[in-house]
């Protein structure tokens, strides 16, 4: 009884991580960043942008660096790192992220007028970050 009990928890635990390894987004590379670190919660509030930003001011005296402000409804990063200039594009038509404090700034901030409210719902929100993300060029760095 024992051992059938394994095999089909065995059969169902398989076939359920299958499944689900299935319907996951395959990993992608971001070029030219060696390594990533993601500051994140479910909450608001709780100083997301002001540990991203300093981390960032951190890590900038070993390596370079960038920092990528991926909330769409609500970008801090231009006030923290004192920006308000428009991005501007590449000849390959990937934006180039604004310098400050030798930090790399990217954030939707940036792109979107500061008194025009943002109304995105679900895919144009994923474009959006898929943007900041893929559609970004410029120096290499070690930490985005």
């Amino acid at each position: 009884m024992n051992k059938q009990l394994c095999q089909l928890c065995h059969n169902f635990l398989r076939r359920g991580t299958h499944s689900i390894s299935r319907g996951l987004p395959k990993k992608l590379p971001i070029a030219g960043v060696k390594n990533i670190l993601l500051v994140a919660s479910g909450k608001g509030g709780v100083g997301k942008s002001t540990i991203a930003t300093n981390l960032s001011i951190a890590l900038s005296k070993r390596c370079s660096v960038g920092l990528l402000d991926a909330d769409v409804f609500g970008p801090s990063i231009p006030l923290m790192m004192n920006i308000s200039d428009v991005p501007e594009t590449n000849h390959q038509k990937l934006i180039i992220p604004v310098d400050n404090y030798n930090i790399k700034c990217m954030s939707m901030g940036l792109l979107v007028d500061k008194e025009s409210p943002v109304v995105w719902r679900g895919l144009m929100v994923m474009q959006a970050i898929r943007k900041l993300l893929r559609g970004v060029g410029g120096d290499r760095l070690t930490c985005w």
